[in-house]
């Protein structure tokens, strides 16, 4: 079917779109608040401390920290359970067993030849919110009452439960708790998990060929 290209069809195909008159009124709301944006110069949480007891590697209750305020490394030879603390902190938030590297949740449960049968594992993690002072390392006031401790317990039978503070939580309300201070665990992005091995190989050799120019 031919249709007659006439002036007037030509005009009324090709004329600009006003929004206003075409469509009326648009308005575009602002855009949400990152859940884990915070003020420049107001308060942010931060990690003081994990406490572990029974968890892996770690026979007893074992205390890694005090963190720093900005920047903490954990270094140290294969098997000396680096992996370990990341581990723990999957543990805390949620994460299934097999994301932390165990086929059942009652793995989880320290096992040497000292320490045979133990019950049950239970990481806490320790959080407060701070205000910078400074660029130091205790350059930093704790916010009045701003401290918290995230704990998560599992036993042989592979059941597992939560608390806050001492206080028994779902894995819900442990959900919200965090995200309204700026920890997302539906959006992870606070954890950065290391990637495929061979991954990591394929991704040195190009760098190192791009720099050779081949």
């Amino acid at each position: 079917m031919e249709v007659d290209e006439t002036p007037e069809t030509t005009e009324q195909v090709s004329r600009p779109v006003n929004l206003e008159t075409d469509f009326g009124p648009i308005e575009i709301p602002p855009a949400p608040e990152s859940v884990a944006s915070y003020e420049v110069n107001g308060p942010r949480l931060m990690i003081s401390k994990i406490v572990n007891e029974n968890f892996k590697s770690y026979a007893g209750v074992q205390t890694l920290g005090p963190f720093h305020k900005s920047f903490t490394s954990i270094v140290g030879p294969n098997g000396s359970g680096k992996s370990n603390v990341i581990d723990s902190m999957l543990f805390v938030f949620g994460f299934r067993a097999n994301k932390i590297r165990s086929k059942k949740i009652s793995v989880l449960i320290h096992d040497s030849e000292n320490h045979k049968n133990l019950d049950f594992c239970t990481v806490g993690v320790h959080f407060q919110k701070i205000i910078d002072t400074g660029d130091g390392e205790n350059d930093y006031t704790v916010v009045p009452g701003s401290e918290f401790v995230v704990s998560r317990t599992a036993h042989r039978d592979n059941s597992s439960y939560y608390t806050v503070d001492g206080k028994r939580k779902t894995y819900k309300e442990v959900a919200t708790i965090l995200r309204r201070s700026g920890i997302d665990l539906d959006h992870n992005r606070f954890l950065i998990l290391q990637v495929n091995f061979l991954m990591d190989q394929i991704f040195v050799y190009l760098i190192i060929a791009e720099i050779r120019g081949e």
